[in-house]
């Protein structure tokens, strides 16, 4: 009986080691596939910023899914536009109900809501949301599409030619793939080209509308000398970080992709940068890269929209018996005698929607007490007086300014306009009336130029390829004729192709014992640079119309 129970017991524990080895067995192609997954996901690499020398590569040049780390690119070429003068930290960006739509994390903001752009950056930097990065690229590319190919091509300019993306944020997208040495080449572009931007990465949180969100990336604040950068996160991806830390004269850069937990990711981290640090140098040899405006860029697709009711171009006033001013206008278009471009309104005044367009070396036109207004106390303008018109009609009060022909507005943040103490005289009531006073009055009779179509689309422009009109549009005169050419490259890359017929040309000029170059675009006929410089206008890029001398 001893025997026999001894026998059954064993056959027991038999059948129970057997059964968990085909348990087990059953699993182990799962668990070995959420193996594989986890490391085909992996990728890790430290670059020593001061000499440039790779410290550690574990797959860094394997492609894997960027996720939030999207949002580096995304504030890339937010800094670059701010640079260029395009964009400011007061910039206020839409939030339109595709941003809206978005899936967290996000800020949650309604369709129709505003956000300043220094909350924007904000707000990508400490809670990543993804409405706010989507509203920042429409408002940028026009279009969430358009703006990932600028992203694209801007990436591979900076040498990051294994990246393509295909949105903004970092949502899921099979085709948005990165490495992680692009995505450290982005981390010290970003220091390099941007260092006083790049400082917000170091933001810890970030308080708007009563809340106050914390930094995803734990490491600031935790991990001596961690100054930046960037977490990311979807399913694809895995936890991904960038990280930037300088301490003890060394600073390295590292990224680590496909963590399987945050805080796995973080420790991946850190003993990865104790190991760099060990190894870097600090000795600076490294040259920071030298930032140069992006080329151009593909036309982008038409975006269609709803078009506003029709409203006739005025001078941005309204009579007691005028209904109160729609909002959803198109900006008016005004022809004035000026030789100089007058400073644009403040951002919510009640002229910041009217794009002036000066036509320069042309007389005076007659003006009733009855078409003019009292211009903005911003408005500034050079070269000229205010002398009484010998023409003005008895007793009418008007007094004509004469302008000298070819004067300029300096566009470098740091030259304010001259004379800025003089104020503008009043333009004529609308473009058509001023275009038709032009072929009376010109020394050469110019052509027409027509008022645009009341549509909210921007108004087409019918250049010729030969580009032989009598017309150019200024956009800017700066202290060197390099300047002068990059900011019309990026006027063309802003226009997506609109300016593509017309040659550039830099024009020096002596302003008293200063050496300016007049950027202009050359070869319009009438018509075509008041739609133009309309569109340029609409980009919040400064413009004016000159007849060629």
């Amino acid at each position: 009986m001893h025997e026999a129970r001894e026998g059954n017991h064993f056959l027991r524990k038999t059948r129970a080691v057997m059964t968990g080895l085909c348990l087990f067995m059953s699993l182990l192609p799962a668990f070995m596939s959420v193996q594989a997954q986890a490391a085909a996901r992996y990728a890790a690499m430290a670059i020593d910023a001061n000499t440039g020398t790779v410290l550690h590569n574990k797959s860094g040049d394997e492609q894997r899914y960027p996720a939030s780390l999207t949002k580096m690119m995304t504030l890339y070429m937010t800094f670059e536009l701010i640079k260029l003068g395009r964009l400011s930290y007061a910039t206020k960006i839409k939030v339109t109900k595709e941003a809206a739509a978005a899936t967290p994390s996000k800020l949650g903001l309604k369709p129709g809501k505003e956000i300043k752009v220094i909350d924007a950056i904000k707000a990508l930097v400490t809670k990543s949301a993804n409405d706010i990065a989507i509203a920042l690229a429409q408002h940028i590319g026009g279009t969430e599409a358009n703006f990932a190919r600028l992203m694209t091509r801007r990436a591979h300019e900076l040498g990051m030619t294994s990246t393509t993306f295909k949105n903004a944020s970092g949502l899921p997208d099979p085709d948005q793939i990165t490495t992680a040495r692009d995505m450290l080449t982005l981390a010290l572009r970003l220091q390099d080209d941007f260092p006083t931007h790049y400082k917000l990465f170091a933001t810890r949180s970030f308080t708007y509308a009563g809340r106050t969100y914390r930094n995803h990336n734990r490491l600031l604040g935790r991990y001596r000398g961690t100054d930046g950068i960037k977490t990311g996160y979807t399913r694809a991806s895995g936890f991904n970080l960038v990280t930037s830390v300088r301490r003890d004269g060394k600073h390295v850069v590292a990224a680590v992709f496909g963590g399987k937990t945050s805080r796995i990711r973080n420790t991946r981290m850190r003993a990865l940068l104790n190991k760099a640090l060990a190894k870097a140098s600090t000795k600076v040899t490294r040259k920071p890269a030298q930032w140069k405006p992006a080329t151009r860029v593909p036309r982008p697709p038409p975006v269609v929209r709803a078009a506003p009711p029709p409203v006739r171009a005025t001078l941005g006033y309204r009579s007691a018996a005028q209904s109160p001013v729609q909002t959803a206008r198109p900006p008016a278009v005004v022809v004035t005698t000026t030789g100089t471009r007058p400073e644009t309104a403040p951002e919510g005044s009640q002229d910041s929607d009217i794009a002036e367009i000066a036509v320069a070396r042309v007389r005076p036109v007659l003006m009733g007490p009855e078409l003019t207004r009292q211009p903005p106390a911003t408005t500034a303008a050079v070269d000229r007086d205010t002398r009484p018109s010998a023409a003005s009609p008895a007793g009418s009060g008007t007094r004509l300014p004469n302008f000298a022909p070819g004067s300029d507005f300096l566009h470098s943040p740091a030259a304010p306009a001259a004379d800025a103490s003089q104020s503008v005289g009043a333009p004529p009531s609308t473009l058509q009336a001023q275009a038709e006073a032009l072929a009376r009055n010109a020394a050469s009779s110019p052509a027409i130029i027509a008022a645009p179509p009341p549509q909210d689309t921007p108004p087409a422009v019918h250049a010729s390829r030969q580009a032989q009109g009598p017309f150019e549009i200024q956009i800017g005169a700066y202290g060197n004729s390099t300047d002068a050419e990059q900011h019309m490259e990026i006027a063309r890359q802003r226009t997506s192709g609109l300016l593509d017929p017309y040659p550039a040309v830099t024009i020096p000029v002596k302003k008293g014992s200063s050496q300016l170059f007049r950027a202009r675009f050359r070869g319009f006929e009438a018509s075509a640079a008041a739609s133009a410089c309309l569109e340029l206008r609409r980009l919040q890029i400064d413009c004016f119309v000159v007849r060629t001398e």
